[in-house]
């Protein structure tokens, strides 16, 4: 401690001692003045504001007070927009199956599916009408000669030979047309005959492929139909839609793609396909059947359908 200092504590103590005495402190913090105390003296003026000291450090925090109470909720804040879209999460769980709901109306009616295979047999149906009488066979081979006959009038021979070929002749038209006329009484008793002009059209209700319809028709002295104009396509279609499945008829490009020929091999000039058709699906389809609007399509030939023979 300095000299002054001690001095200075000298000084107050005499001057607590003394009474009447006042120490006061010069602005030269090491001196002191003795001053006697009279009356107090007025309040002087305030002094000016002293110059603001340097900044202290900063402190230790101190220890946490004690939490507040909590707030009312706040009203709620607007929307805000989306989020970008999350990973995929994991699956769940299959939950429960619901209940069956209320069927739904039918659907529109499919094509037509595979044939299935083959069953068995059913009985033997009734014989259908007998058909047309065919073409004159081949000539057979000639048989050993004869006895010589006796020597006649050639001329007269000659004559009444060829009357009796004649009579002949006369006979078997006769009875030909007596034939005709009876297949055709006979046919206008079923229900699956039409006609168109001079040619008759049977179906029999009976599925095959395309070769076996062509032998069946052939065997009973006719062919596989071919319409050659809208009429006798309607024909055909009439029959069609009494079986109500397609029908083939007399026409392929099986000699080449695209060139739909008759079974003579003749080129088709009346044609009534289906809108897209042909298309030759899979490149399989090449024997022609008639469909339920009585337009064309092309089909594989190895498919059984039902068929229209022409006579």
């Amino acid at each position: 401690m300095s000299i002054v200092k001690v001095l200075g504590l000298l000084l107050l103590h005499v001057a607590l001692v003394t009474p009447g005495t006042q120490i006061c402190q010069d602005p030269d913090e090491n001196a002191y003045s003795i001053i006697t105390c009279g009356a107090p003296g007025k309040n002087g003026l305030p002094g000016m504001n002293g110059t603001n000291g340097a900044k202290g450090e900063r402190g230790e925090p101190g220890l946490p007070g004690p939490p507040g109470k909590t707030g009312q909720t706040g009203p709620r804040g607007e929307q805000g927009p989306a989020g970008p879209k999350g990973e995929k999460g994991d699956r769940g769980a299959s939950g429960s199956p619901g209940l069956q709901g209320v069927a739904g109306p039918p659907g529109a009616k499919g094509e037509r599916g595979a044939n299935g295979a083959p069953g068995a047999s059913g009985t033997q149906g009734v014989a259908g009408p007998t058909g047309p009488k065919g073409e004159r066979g081949s000539s057979g081979p000639s048989g050993p000669p004869g006895p010589k006959g006796e020597r006649g009038d050639s001329t007269a021979t000659a004559i009444e030979n060829l009357k009796l070929q004649m009579s002949g002749m006369d006979g078997r038209i006769r009875d030909l047309q007596s034939n005709l006329e009876k297949q055709g009484k006979a046919l206008s008793f079923t229900k699956v005959f039409a006609r168109s002009g001079n040619k008759y059209y049977i179906i029999n209700g009976v599925e095959a492929t395309y070769s076996e319809a062509r032998t069946s028709c052939a065997n009973g002295g006719g062919q596989l139909a071919v319409p050659r104009n809208p009429e006798e396509n309607q024909v055909i279609f009439s029959l069609r839609k009494q079986v109500n499945q397609h029908t083939y008829m007399g026409i392929n490009d099986l000699q080449k793609e695209g060139a739909f020929k008759d079974l003579s091999g003749q080129a088709i000039k009346y044609f009534n396909w289906r809108a897209g058709e042909p298309n030759n699906l899979d490149g399989s389809e090449h024997c022609v059947e008639i469909w339920h609007d009585g337009r064309w399509n092309d089909e594989s030939c190895s498919t059984k359908r039902f068929f229209v023979c022409e006579f």
